[in-house]
């Protein structure tokens, strides 16, 4: 059975893997984009949906997130379980945020223009403002000290 501390280490794990995935799609999207490789119709209505998209996730992913955890009975759980339900309500919230980085390389990607991936590199500092630290998640779940000390 893996410690707190090693659950912790997964999540951040994930998360990073999370992050990766939409910041290489970013990075050949970039590539294409700037060499020209791009041949179609521009979609004029994806210039304004990907910002607007961007917003939504903004203010959402938080409450969707928080949303999970109070709904989540963790009331006499242990830490361990605390960070499985953690985890989900985690990725969950990092598949919104990435799904928005996503949906903005395909925007960039479709128009041919860069100028998308600024939304992308957005996001993608708002996942890592995200990232899974002992004091992110104390304060998050509100551990009790017996529990933070075993989270460090």
């Amino acid at each position: 059975m893996a410690t707190p501390k090693e659950q912790l280490n997964l999540i951040r794990l994930i998360h990073f893997a999370l992050m990766g995935g939409a910041g290489v799609f970013a990075v050949l999207v970039a590539f294409l984009v700037v060499s020209d490789n791009i041949s179609g119709t521009p979609i004029e209505v994806l210039n304004y949906l990907s910002p607007a998209y961007f917003f939504i996730i903004l203010a959402s992913h938080s409450v969707v997130f928080k949303s999970i955890i109070r709904n989540t009975d963790l009331a006499g759980k242990d830490i361990k379980q605390k960070l499985a339900s953690y985890q989900t309500a985690h990725i969950i919230r990092l598949a919104i945020l990435e799904g928005c980085a996503l949906f903005a390389s395909v925007v960039a990607l479709l128009n041919g223009e860069i100028l998308h991936l600024i939304t992308v590199a957005l996001t993608m500092a708002i996942m890592y403002s995200k990232l899974p630290t002992p004091f992110l998640v104390e304060s998050e779940l509100r551990l009790n000290p017996d529990e933070k000390d075993q989270l460090q």
